[in-house]
């Protein structure tokens, strides 16, 4: 008979991955993509809670990791179990570093996207594809994107109140907005005279949308242009901190927006347009959560004059564990920048 402890592990696996999990004996095998409990049915359009999803956002919380749900470890377990719990008529897939490239052939290797799909499976930095990998799968896809270090404190159908989300294509949170301090030149070698940006640990699209057709490009257009600096193959990229965060991470999502923004005002939109937000603010068809929403720490922060919206509540936490910055803290040539 099973011991207590073992049929409490497959209770849990059960909840968080479907409850097709409890029939397998050998965890191991477990496929790679996973359903919650709830949504019995592959077709969004089928289930009535979800017909919208042609016309919104789908109703879909995606992650990556390099393994299964079975290798998460329990604090990326709880973190995950706070979207699931939170928001049960949601659907939610884990693909891992090998599913990803599957994901990525089935839906980019042809075409005009096929620059897109040679770029993502040239690389071999673990960072630069995990972020590619977010756009590339809500610009397919549809969805909420969340990093696996992010807990989720409101549901997400709470987020915006309902005519706001009814004119959302696009939700995205502010990052950072505030004024520099000495960290920022000395560590950083960001030389901004304010700080700010859109972070890309929590965003959501529909599918398809210009903005992440956007982003996807940019990004691939920075990888190129890094490998041509470098003289090197995409293979072979060496990135510091910085040139990550410039080249595929919250650097390039806030440009990639920052032009998508000025052509749907028909003006150059900067950030001065859009800071010290205390609500969301709506560009064309994109909703930006003011800081407090998304990068709680950066709103209570105690150095650094900025943005603090205490008006509005944070809906998640990002827990900032960052694995990856310890082989990339190498420090930049600070005369040069990165492209994008």
């Amino acid at each position: 008979m099973p011991s207590s402890k073992s049929i409490g592990r497959l209770r849990f696996l059960s909840k968080v991955f479907g409850a097709a999990l409890a029939l397998c004996l050998g965890l191991r095998q477990f496929s790679v993509f996973f359903l919650h409990k709830n949504n019995n049915n592959n077709n969004p359009s089928s289930i009535p809670q979800l017909r919208e999803a042609q016309t919104a956002i789908p109703a879909k919380i995606w992650q990556t990791w390099y393994t299964s749900a079975v290798g998460l470890g329990e604090q990326e377990k709880h973190r995950t179990l706070s979207w699931l719990d939170k928001n049960p008529r949601y659907q939610y897939e884990l693909v891992t570093d090998q599913a990803a490239e599957s994901l990525v052939e089935r839906h980019y290797f042809h075409g005009n996207d096929l620059l897109l799909a040679e770029t993502f499976l040239a690389l071999n930095d673990t960072i630069l594809k995990a972020d590619f990998l977010r756009y590339l799968i809500i610009l397919a896809e549809g969805g909420l994107y969340t990093d696996i270090d992010v807990e989720c404190y409101q549901p997400i159908d709470e987020w915006l109140p309902l005519d706001l989300r009814e004119k959302a294509a696009v939700i995205v949170g502010i990052e950072a907005d505030r004024q520099p301090v000495e960290k920022d030149l000395t560590l950083y070698y960001d030389r901004r005279k304010h700080i700010w940006g859109i972070n890309n640990w929590t965003f959501m699209a529909k599918r398809g949308h210009p903005f992440l057709r956007r982003v996807a490009e940019t990004v691939a257009r920075n990888l190129r242009a890094l490998a041509e600096q470098q003289g090197t193959s995409l293979a072979a990229i060496d990135v510091s901190y910085k040139q990550v965060i410039d080249t595929t991470g919250p650097r390039a999502f806030t440009a990639a927006f920052l032009q998508h923004a000025s052509q749907a005002t028909g003006k150059k939109f900067t950030s001065a347009d859009a800071t010290m937000l205390d609500r969301p603010m709506v560009v064309g068809d994109i909703v930006i959560l003011p800081i407090r929403a998304m990068s709680t720490a950066e709103a209570d922060r105690a150095d650094g004059d900025g943005a603090r919206s205490n008006s509005w509540p944070a809906v998640l936490f990002h827990h900032s564990v960052g694995s990856w910055k310890k082989t990339h803290f190498a420090k930049p040539d600070p005369t040069s920048d990165s492209p994008g």
